[in-house]
Parts: C-alpha cells; structure tokens; sequence
C-alpha cells in the first residue's frame, strides 16, 4: 500500500459555500450572506485538508522471503505463484481505475459510496492476498466482476462527456448507472461470503479444540469416586475453619 496526493473535494466546498450564503440571505443583508458563504466555504476546505488520505493498491512488490513462505505455506508451486502474483498485479490496477473514474465521475462515486463499493474492493484484494489458495474461489470477482466494473464506468465516463446528448444518451447512462449499482451489491455480497468460509473454518476449528480440551479437563479435574457439586466443596471449607 502507498499514500497518494489528498484529494480535496471542490463539489463539497462549493455546496457548503451555497448553502451559507443561502443561510445569510435570510436576513436579508447581502454582505452577511457573502461573510456566512466565506465562513461556510473555509470551514469545509480545512474537513477537505485534515481528512486521512486515501489508501490505494500497489502492485505486488518483489517476492520476499516471508512471501514465498507465505505462498509455500498455502500449497503453491512456483508457477502457481507467478499465475497468482500476475493475476493480483492485474486486480489492483483495474481497482486502481475504478477509484480514479469514481473520483472523475460524480454518479459513479455516488454509487459507489451507495454501496461502500470502494472499501469492498479494497477489503476483497487484501482477502484474496492473505488466502491466495482460495483464488479460485474469487474467480467471479476477479475475473468477471471487476473487469465488467471498470469497462461500464469507462463508457459511463466516456459517453456522459458526450456534448450533445439525446434522450437515448440519458437512457444508456440510466441502465449503466442502475447496472453499476447491481454490480456493486453482486461484489458486496460475493465478499461476505468469501470472508464467511475463513469463518466457518476458524469456527469449525474452535469447536475441535474444545472437544478434544474438555475431557481431559474433567478427568484432570473430578477424582475417581467424585463428582463436581458444591456441597462437598462447602463441607471441606467448613472443615478448614473447625
């Protein structure tokens, strides 16, 4: 992961200038409404500047030892490594897209942020990166969501940059937007439940261990002859204290 340069969002600066000159004009002074604007407008410049700047994904670095231990450790052979690498290199630099025309295209980050569609995607790579023997169960995501993703909001782009637009224009954008917005809940409910098989297993293993834990406990615990009640631990107090 690197940090980019913070991207300060002019749309918002702008509303919340509107909105403090509207607020001012209501006392019917213009010099008020101007002074409320400027207040309104910096105030919302500085929430611009102070917000953490966005994470987004590097291509895989150079193979590590602590990789290719990782990589051993999950059953890969040397060329299912470099399939893996190549294919998460090709991941995130389509993820890398898609931020970039969400940060362009004002419908598409709404959808996005509709849909918290960025944070998934980011949260699905670094899931995929952690379990690269489970690629194949991330195939839908990998190999057909995202790049489906970032080729519709490439042409939603493309096409709302158009400097005529018909009623047939607005209709094509219309079903790109409401087929982006299937596509992004599609992704967030295939992540939930990519996540929810580490889950099961990580369940699956607790449930072992108390299993194989809990009657060694009881042996370790209860003598011969005994059983686990208060009352002979009571007597045995009272006995102490005679």
């Amino acid at each position: 992961m690197k940090k980019t340069q913070k991207r300060i969002r002019l749309w918002r600066i702008a509303l919340w200038t509107v909105g403090g000159f509207a607020l001012g004009a209501l006392s019917g002074q213009w010099w008020l409404a101007l002074f409320v604007a400027v207040v309104f407008g910096g105030a919302r410049l500085i929430g611009e500047l102070s917000r953490p700047r966005p994470q987004v994904l590097e291509d895989t670095p150079p193979l590590t030892e602590a990789m290719a231990a990782h990589y051993a450790d999950s059953g890969l052979s040397d060329s299912e490594v470099d399939l893996f690498r190549d294919t998460m290199d090709t991941a995130a630099e389509q993820i890398r897209q898609f931020d970039a025309i969400a940060d362009r295209v004002p419908k598409i980050r709404a959808v996005a942020l509709n849909h918290d569609l960025q944070d998934v995607l980011h949260a699905y790579f670094k899931a995929v990166v952690k379990t690269p023997a489970q690629l194949a169960n991330a195939g839908h995501f990998i190999y057909e969501q995202l790049p489906n993703l970032v080729r519709i909001a490439e042409k939603y782009e493309e096409i709302s940059h158009h400097e005529v637009k018909t009623s047939d224009t607005y209709t094509v954008l219309t079903t790109a937007a409401n087929t982006l917005s299937d596509l992004a809940e599609s992704i967030r409910q295939d992540y939930a439940a990519f996540v929810e098989n580490d889950l099961e297993a990580l369940s699956a293993d607790i449930n072992l261990a108390r299993k194989q834990t809990t009657p060694r406990l009881t042996e370790s615990t209860v003598q011969p002859g005994r059983t686990l009640s208060k009352q002979p631990v009571q007597e045995e107090m009272e006995h102490t204290h005679e």
